[in-house]
C-alpha cells in the first residue's frame, strides 16, 4: 500500500503583519513547495475587517479563513492585542491561530496560549528554515488536523 499525499486543497490563509517583507517571504516559502493557497495579507484586524465589508458589498458573502498567522515578529503588545481581537470575535474564535515571533520569552508564549493562540513558533533567521517550517505547518494544519466547517454566523 503506497502512501500517496492527499489532493491539494487550496486554503485561505490571513496573514496579520506590519512587515511586507515577512509576507513575501511566506508567500515565497509556500511557492517553493507548490502550496497554492490563498494568502491575505492584511497589517492588522482592522483592514482585514474594512475588507469584509468590501467583499460583501460585491460578492454578497463573508469570506472564509482557515489558518490566521500572526506575525507582528518584533511587537509584543502588537501580538497580544491582535490575538485578543481575533479571539473575542465568535466569527474567528475556532480557526486555528499560528502566531510567528522573532524572540520567545516564556511568559508571553504563555499569555499567547492563554489568549487563544493554537501554536507559538519562533521565526526563522534563515529562509531555507521558513521554507521547512512552511512545509510542516501546511502538513500539520491541513492534512492532520480536522479544522472546523465555517458557520453561518
Amino acid at each position: 500500500m503506497s502512501s500517496a499525499r492527499k489532493a491539494f486543497v487550496p486554503r485561505t490563509i490571513l496573514l496579520l503583519s506590519e512587515d511586507p517583507t515577512v509576507a513575501e517571504q511566506i508567500e515565497q516559502a509556500l511557492a517553493t513547495y507548490c502550496l497554492s493557497h490563498h494568502i491575505e495579507w492584511h497589517t492588522d484586524i482592522a483592514a482585514f475587517q474594512q475588507s469584509l465589508i468590501g467583499a460583501r458589498l460585491q460578492a454578497g458573502s463573508a469570506a472564509h479563513v482557515d489558518l490566521f498567522m500572526v506575525a507582528h515578529t518584533d511587537n509584543e503588545e502588537r501580538t497580544r492585542e491582535t490575538l485578543f481581537d481575533l479571539k473575542r470575535l465568535k466569527r474567528w474564535k475556532l480557526v486555528p491561530t499560528v502566531v510567528l515571533l522573532k524572540q520567545c520569552n516564556p511568559a508571553f508564549v504563555r499569555t499567547l496560549y492563554h489568549f487563544g493562540a493554537n501554536t507559538v513558533i519562533r521565526y526563522p533567521l534563515h529562509f531555507d528554515a521558513l521554507q521547512q517550517l512552511i512545509n510542516t505547518m501546511d502538513a500539520y494544519w491541513f492534512d492532520t488536523v480536522t479544522l472546523p466547517y465555517p458557520d453561518d454566523d
